[in-house]
């Protein structure tokens, strides 16, 4: 990647009063670019998402090898952060200027989830509700574990409860969340609570059935181990 120009356009949707955003200053380190932003709110407990948008596609769509302070439920702060890798975004080979754009807005869940169980056996029917949302929201649950996309559950009606069963392609183990999204609208999102996956049956419950039975052959075949010797007739 040669030559990369990067005009900074700053803004801020959905204004919100006691609200102000800022950027301070960008770097370039090598094919990465540190973007540094203020988003003080009086209001603490206000969360807000946040996009980082290119001239590529005339700002349609939100740039993705991004990290930082970037994405949902980013909270106020100053010198906030946002990482954008722009040689894996644009190719290596890529040559020219390129503007930004952030747009950030108030985080607000378009749906609510109710008590997400904190943990998930396998192959066992889980039932899970949320409220919020609309009829006309068709809802995918995908299933995330870091930011690696694990499985999905797809084209789910928003009728306020689910009964999900995790498949045993799903490792055991802790750090799952659901991401909840609307199928039509991308700027719908809500990520779950993270919560723990594990085996229907503990390894250690499944081996006890395969002890009793060895010790069962085992009584069977050794039989009484006492005299072998046969008695000698009664005499008459």
């Amino acid at each position: 990647m040669k030559n990369v120009l990067v005009l900074m356009v700053g803004l801020l949707a959905s204004p919100v009063f006691g609200q102000k955003f800022s950027i301070k200053r960008l770097e370039i380190l090598n094919d990465k670019i540190n973007l540094y932003y203020d988003l003080v709110d009086t209001v603490a407990t206000r969360t807000y998402t946040i996009a980082l948008f290119a001239s590529q596609d005339n700002f349609i769509s939100p740039l993705q090898q991004v990290s930082g302070d970037i994405g949902l439920e980013v909270t106020p702060g100053r010198n906030k952060r946002i990482v954008w890798n722009a040689k894996e975004e644009l190719g290596a080979n890529f040559e020219g200027k390129e503007a930004l754009e952030v747009r950030g807005r108030l985080y607000i869940p378009f749906v609510r989830l109710d008590g997400l169980n904190k943990t998930f056996k396998r192959l066992r029917p889980t039932e899970i509700t949320w409220t919020g949302g609309t009829q006309q929201n068709i809802l995918n649950f995908d299933l995330y574990k870091g930011k690696e996309k694990i499985t999905s559950f797809p084209d789910i009606a928003n009728v306020g409860h689910y009964r999900l069963t995790m498949p045993t392609t799903v490792k055991p183990g802790k750090g799952y969340r659901f991401k909840i999204s609307d199928s039509r609208n991308k700027d719908q999102v809500v990520f779950s609570p993270p919560f723990t996956v594990k085996r229907k049956i503990s390894l250690g419950l499944k081996f006890v059935p395969i002890v009793l039975i060895g010790a069962g052959l085992y009584l069977a075949v050794s039989g009484n181990k006492g005299s072998k010797d046969i008695p000698d007739p009664i005499t008459p």
